[in-house]
């Protein structure tokens, strides 16, 4: 193996941890999502951020990864937090 293979195997490995990475995110907002829409009868609903992590908990979220997860949420626009400790589908 040649340094020109050792790099281009390299940048192979990095852009497949990056698209690992990325599927990750987007299987995490749809565990979320999934959450939301059962903790929620209606459409308007609030619901306390609590609430999601320990349900996302059981589901092999962690703390950290909701958390990130609701903050991507909120910056796609799916999201909005009406009142602190609260998420509400828009």
């Amino acid at each position: 193996m040649d340094e020109f293979d050792f790099d281009r195997l390299m940048e192979i490995q990095r852009m497949t941890a990056s698209s690992i990475r990325r599927e990750s995110e987007v299987d995490n907002k749809i565990k979320i999502l999934d959450i939301l829409n059962e903790l929620t009868a209606t459409k308007g609903k609030k619901v306390q951020v609590e609430e999601v992590i320990i349900e996302a908990g059981v589901q092999g979220l962690g703390e950290s990864e909701v958390l990130s997860t609701l903050d991507s949420l909120k910056a796609d626009g799916i999201l909005k937090e009406p009142e602190i400790g609260y998420v509400q589908l828009t």
